[in-house]
């Protein structure tokens, strides 16, 4: 609903005269996209015990299609296609040795990442561009964005195996899900830089995204130890990222 209406207030506002910048208005409405983003780390809500993790930034990578409905104008529509590697956890975990196993030597030490499947999202952003330069541009973007993301779950255990007590104990693990729905919304909000060459249009876009509900959520869990209580706790990943994204966009053939 929110795409829709906004939708129906940028063609409002494109469709009214305003102030068009010619040298945008040579080249293509179609780009290629393509940056990193960094995702914001997880955080946890402790049920009971004393253990806790390190939730760790997770660094992702975007890549797609744009389409400018105005490029040359001061205000412009932009849409498009990107697809992006979701992540599920980035932790780092320490166990003490006193709740080991008696002949584990010091303490565990871990570190585990994992993505998901793919995702694919569409955006529809109002562009305010302003010419900085002869051939330079500055821009501020606002939107919304719809990303298809299906349903799935993931987990992860680590387990500890003495070989003198033939015994092997799960001691961390996590146990996650993403929500039942496959679309999810979010808001887009960033600055941008483009620059005018002779046959391609660069492009930088710093660009925030804020998601309407979390991409990953589920439970973690330190047993098993030996002198500690069980420790419990919920995990929640917003899926909320800072984007650094570049588009090139080629020049206009000239026909004769």
């Amino acid at each position: 609903m929110g795409l829709i209406l906004m939708a129906a207030s940028l063609r409002t506002v494109c469709s009214q005269e305003q102030k068009v910048y010619d040298e945008l208005s040579k080249y293509s409405k179609w780009s290629i996209v393509a940056g990193p983003v960094l995702y914001d780390k997880a955080y946890l809500t402790p049920q009971y015990g004393e253990y806790t993790f390190e939730n760790i930034p997770i660094l992702g990578f975007n890549a797609g299609i744009e389409y400018d409905f105005y490029p040359e104008k001061k205000w412009a529509i932009t849409t498009g296609l990107l697809v992006a590697l979701e992540p599920v956890y980035s932790v780092k975990y320490r166990i003490y040795n006193n709740d080991l196993f008696p002949d584990y030597i010091g303490d565990l030490i871990d570190r585990a990442k994992m993505y998901s499947i793919v995702s694919f999202s569409s955006p529809v952003l109002l562009r305010l561009n302003i010419q900085s330069g002869n051939r330079t541009f500055n821009s501020f973007l606002i939107g919304f964005k719809a990303m298809f993301f299906p349903k799935g779950e993931a987990g992860f255990v680590h387990a500890v195996i003495s070989e003198e007590l033939s015994e092997r104990r799960e001691v961390f693990g996590l146990k996650l899900e993403s929500p039942k729905n496959n679309f999810q919304g979010s808001f887009v909000v960033g600055t941008g830089f483009s620059y005018a060459l002779e046959k391609v249009l660069l492009k930088a876009n710093l660009i925030y995204v804020m998601n309407f509900q979390h991409t990953i959520y589920g439970e973690y869990q330190f047993a098993n130890l030996f002198t500690s209580p069980d420790t419990r706790g919920y995990y929640d990943l917003t899926g909320n990222y800072l984007g650094l994204l570049f588009t090139v966009g080629l020049k206009k053939r000239q026909w004769y």
